[in-house]
């Protein structure tokens, strides 16, 4: 790789490859988001990835424990790379490499590409949770974070948001039931290589609502009209109050996009401001 490696990057690199046997494997850095930054190991036959979990992770809400959890009961079933070594003390997990690349964003528009998504989100919603694990409500979390933001609230759209949240939030009912959900389905934490669908990076799943799932997916791609159709095809056995749900998850959902942006930015990393503006835009509208 060429280039330097951060030093967190750099521990996790050694404490990984000593731990996997590895003497000098090839180290490549991958695309990766905003709060951790991902590494491929390579040598001889073996083949992983490291991702190291950044420091304001956990302070948005990532989880270490149900990463663990959720991911192997995912990879278990083939929605997911294996992972083979988690270090929560040096904040790293390192999976088997998997084939496939991110879906472009104009691929994320493909009725095929979207009637397999859908089917992927039925298999995971099919399965029974891992148990112990807290349950994720996307109106709690987002009620969280704009409370978190609101002291440096510029603009001084929070309270209205929040006010607006709350409004919505009590409307709606609880779910019928929790289901293993990955919450965070954008299409960078996902690996196409034609044949099959993995998800990657599961630092914020957990039981949810299967609809917020949908709902994440569908806000991250602005998917509407034959693009929606087309997902929920692949899901398959929705109802018109399934689909209505959705919909109104959408609006909580952009609420908690929009409060983690804000949340991110206040620890220090980089999150897209046209993307900020355009979340704030919908809500406000």
């Amino acid at each position: 790789m060429s280039g330097s490696r951060p030093v967190a990057a750099a521990s996790a690199t050694a404490a990984a490859s000593l731990a996997l046997g590895l003497r000098r494997p090839e180290v490549t850095r991958l695309a990766g988001g905003v709060a951790n930054r991902s590494y491929r190991l390579r040598e001889g036959t073996h083949d992983f990835v490291l991702r190291v979990v950044g420091a304001a992770a956990q302070g948005l809400g990532a989880s270490s424990r149900s990463e663990l959890a959720m991911q192997s009961l995912a990879a278990a079933v083939g929605l997911a790379p294996r992972v083979v070594l988690v270090d929560a003390a040096r904040g790293f997990v390192v999976s088997e490499f998997a084939a496939g690349g991110a879906p472009s964003a104009d691929s994320m528009r493909e009725p095929a590409l979207l009637k397999r998504l859908g089917a992927w989100f039925a298999r995971l919603h099919a399965l029974e949770a891992p148990p112990g694990l807290p349950a994720i409500d996307f109106g709690e979390r987002a009620a969280a974070y704009l409370a978190r933001v609101a002291a440096r609230d510029r603009h001084r759209c929070v309270p209205r948001i929040a006010r607006e949240l709350s409004r919505r939030r009590a409307a709606l009912p609880p779910p019928a039931r929790l289901a293993p959900c990955h919450h965070d389905l954008h299409r960078r934490n996902l690996l196409d290589d034609g044949a099959r669908i993995l998800a990657v990076d599961w630092e914020y799943a957990g039981p949810g609502d299967p609809a917020a799932d949908l709902a994440a997916c569908a806000g991250y791609h602005a998917l509407d009209g034959t693009a929606i159709d087309a997902l929920f095809a692949g899901y398959g056995g929705t109802t018109p109050g399934f689909r209505a749900r959705v919909n109104a998850l959408a609006w909580i959902f952009d609420c908690l996009w929009y409060g983690w942006n804000a949340a991110a930015a206040e620890e220090g990393l980089e999150p897209d401001p046209g993307e900020q503006s355009r979340i704030a835009g919908r809500l406000l509208a």
